[in-house]
């Protein structure tokens, strides 16, 4: 369980593929489409929501579907921060494609600091977007390159 938001690896994945398909792509998050998409039946899926729902990360509505709060999005984009800038680094320093470096991203994006994911924001020169064109979110504790100019890790090396 993630010390700083008491969300689980586990709940971290529902939050960003909420973000993803309800505020990137404006679809509907139903528990069909969750459990379709994390291959599980739906009452897995409904006792994650009510999780969620208990830490006031999402709203959930029987029947109907889950909405992200201000909270969930706020965390949604944290975690989505995290993957989208080890997505940079696989791509730029690995010589990594874009759907590989996803699926590495994935394996690790939650055990990561923001400590380390900001490092290499800087070594990067804040990148705007990642290897998928999908925005990265600013984080204010990760100080200058607000142009979005790139950086070359070596550089820093």
């Amino acid at each position: 369980m993630d010390v700083e938001t008491g969300v689980t690896r586990r709940e971290g994945r529902y939050l960003m593929f909420m973000y993803r398909r309800g505020i990137e792509e404006g679809r509907r998050i139903t528990t069909t489409l969750l459990a379709r998409s994390f291959q599980v039946n739906p009452a897995t899926v409904t006792g994650i929501l009510r999780r969620l729902a208990e830490k006031e990360l999402i709203e959930y509505t029987r029947y109907y579907g889950a909405e992200l709060t201000e909270k969930g999005v706020a965390e949604a984009r944290r975690l989505l921060r995290k993957h989208r800038i080890l997505e940079v680094l696989f791509v730029n320093f690995l010589g990594y494609d874009a759907e590989r470096a996803c699926e590495e991203a994935s394996k690790i994006d939650y055990y990561c600091s923001m400590d380390l994911i900001n490092s290499i924001c800087r070594a990067y020169g804040h990148p705007r977007t990642c290897p998928c064109n999908k925005e990265i979110f600013r984080d204010p504790t990760c100080i200058g390159g607000e142009d979005g100019a790139s950086g070359d890790l070596s550089d820093h090396l």
